[in-house]
């Protein structure tokens, strides 16, 4: 799968949440395989990417990345910085993929904690 060139910015008060139901999912052994039901297009999350996935939810609620980071850095042995980088990819691929909306412009974004 080939996604366009970043051009957001994410930053930790950067909000994120799942998008409405276009796609159908299902767990397998490690692995949380995605299929999107318009354009016959599968996706695959494991390990962190399938933890960012749980800790957003199905409520349709707006998580900050920084609540992201902070649980991503408690549960995997990473530091923050490392963190922010990687999850950054992940959510910029995720929404090219139209799987999540992310909005990088939100300076004091609540949110909500995960």
């Amino acid at each position: 799968m080939e996604f366009p060139i970043r051009t957001m910015t994410v930053t930790q008060a950067s909000l994120v949440r799942r998008t409405s139901d276009a796609f159908v999912d299902a767990e397998m052994d490690d692995e949380l395989v995605f299929m999107d039901v318009e354009k016959g297009q599968f996706y695959g999350l494991k390990e962190t990417g399938l933890a960012v996935w749980r800790l957003l939810g199905d409520d349709g609620a707006w998580v900050t990345v920084g609540a992201l980071v902070r649980t991503l850095t408690e549960e995997f042995e990473v530091d923050e910085d490392t963190c922010l980088r990687d999850l950054t990819v992940l959510l910029e691929d995720l929404s090219a993929a139209g799987l999540v909306e992310l909005k990088t412009d939100t300076p004091g974004a609540g949110g909500t904690a995960v």
